[in-house]
């Protein structure tokens, strides 16, 4: 039983001669953990948008992480919160989560309850 499906994504350009390595590594941890792995979606320096490519096959596949050896395989090294949004981000190399957040039914704003002072 699988806990879901996974992308894949790698930089080719990051990831140089070892880019097949990283591969493995991803279906590795992917399968480890319990998701079917779809793909792996790679990108290169002269990719155009790859993150939002990334997040429209993620979104079509109703994947439910996203795998990638590091953090160092997106723009600025940081885990892009449009991505994080659509689902988990786990990196092979440090075993980091970056969960997803479902948005609030009360906006940015938060919630308080009532407490009985209030009432």
């Amino acid at each position: 039983m699988t806990d879901g499906i996974a992308i894949g994504y790698l930089r080719v350009d990051v990831s140089g001669d070892s880019f097949d390595l990283h591969k493995a590594a991803i279906a590795h941890l992917a399968k480890r953990w319990g998701y079917d792995l779809k793909e792996i979606v790679s990108a290169n320096e002269h990719t155009a948008e790859p993150i939002e490519y990334l997040t429209a096959i993620t979104r079509l596949s109703k994947a439910d992480a996203v795998f990638t050896l590091s953090a160092r395989h997106f723009e600025g090294c940081t885990v892009p919160a449009d991505l994080i949004a659509v689902c988990d981000v786990i990196t092979v190399a440090d075993k980091q989560t970056f969960a997803r957040q479902i948005p609030s039914p009360f906006g940015t704003r938060g919630f308080t309850p009532p407490n009985k002072e209030t009432k």
